[in-house]
């Protein structure tokens, strides 16, 4: 079967590779749709892939890519009971121990020896079929296209940075980059009920997609953020702001912009260490917190949105077939030509 495999940064491969394995309590998904990450396009092009096992899988590089995906469970395991060959399915990535503090106290997304399909486990979701523990499969709502399913797990992630910072109805948020993380969490913040929402993005590219899907956005190049904040807020400062973008200079612009005891969540990836005033927390005692992954609730919620139609797809979800992964996805989408770029997998047209 074809898949797209990492070797080592920018060496990204669609090649033949075996046929993965049915274990006990297992299913195999027959996968229709993919979407590429930004923390995939951090593995490309920064980190690579570990060569040594990791504590909790036991996989090792080379790694089959993709961990949002949807698809058809076309084999089951023994053991496996809740599900059946036919069903409609996205996929939740994380694998935990069960074992540590956290996942006793029910933080499984922070488990201490945490774990992604296709980032460190065995097998992707860039590849023509995949297995996975059976609990990690969610049956799709006969209204949830497995297009829309490809985009469940990024929004589920966004959706915990939403929750995270507490924005309610009736406040201001304030949404830095545009990029598909940043889009998917002003969409969680509508779906909830806050329609105060302003997205900085510098790209005319995002800036149009944004502006396209009903967005307030002001380009932070020739707009002044600090000022186009307060004419909104009548001074305040945004109740919440979303670092979207993943560079320094956003999250300098992330603390000058926040109100006095608003919430600041950092939920881009950073390939450098961030250095910032504690003085600017000070003066606002604003809360600043990081934003990992999703909790099971959360992704739930997301599926019963995307059913009931929050979550639109248009102009800012685009699909490339598998063999032309590394030019019309991968580049594209790190040069900024595309936005959430999902790569259609099956072959038979599922």
């Amino acid at each position: 079967m074809r898949a797209a495999v990492l070797y080592g940064v920018d060496d990204l491969r669609v090649e033949d590779v075996p046929e993965p394995e049915l274990r006990e309590g297992y299913v195999m998904v027959e996968v229709a749709f993919n979407g590429i990450c930004g923390s995939d396009l951090g593995l490309i092009h920064a980190y690579g892939i570990s060569d040594q096992p990791h504590p909790l899988t036991g996989a090792c590089g080379p790694q089959v890519l993709g961990h949002e995906f949807s698809g058809i469970i076309c084999e089951i395991g023994a053991g496996v009971v809740d599900v059946a060959v036919g069903d409609r399915v996205v996929v939740a990535p994380n694998y935990c121990c069960g074992q540590c503090a956290r996942c006793r106290s029910g933080l499984e997304h922070l488990c201490v020896m945490a774990a992604f399909h296709g980032i460190n486990a065995h097998g992707g979701g860039l590849s023509e079929r995949t297995a996975v523990p059976a609990s990690a499969v969610h049956v799709l709502p006969d209204s949830v296209t497995l297009r829309q399913g490809a985009v469940i797990e990024p929004l589920s992630v966004a959706l915990h940075a939403v929750e995270l910072s507490g924005a309610a109805v009736g406040q201001f948020a304030l949404v830095l980059g545009a990029g598909p993380i940043g889009i998917a969490t002003a969409l969680n913040l509508r779906a909830g009920g806050v329609d105060r929402i302003l997205l900085s993005e510098p790209s005319p590219v995002r800036q149009a997609v944004a502006t396209k899907m009903g967005f307030d956005v002001i380009d932070p190049g020739i707009d002044d953020l600090a000022a186009a904040v307060a004419q909104r807020t009548d001074g305040n400062g945004a109740d919440a702001v979303f670092e979207c973008a993943g560079v320094a200079a956003t999250v300098e612009s992330a603390l000058a912009s926040v109100r006095a005891r608003g919430a600041v969540v950092l939920v881009a990836t950073y390939k450098e260490p961030l250095q910032f005033n504690p003085y600017a927390l000070m003066l606002t005692e604003a809360r600043v917190m990081s934003s990992l992954s999703c909790s099971r609730k959360e992704f739930e919620s997301v599926i019963d949105r995307m059913a009931s139609g929050a979550y639109p797809l248009d102009h800012w979800v685009e699909c490339v077939p598998l063999a032309d992964i590394v030019v019309e996805g991968v580049e594209a989408a790190s040069a900024g030509r595309r936005m959430k770029v999902l790569v259609e997998v099956a072959t038979g047209g599922l």
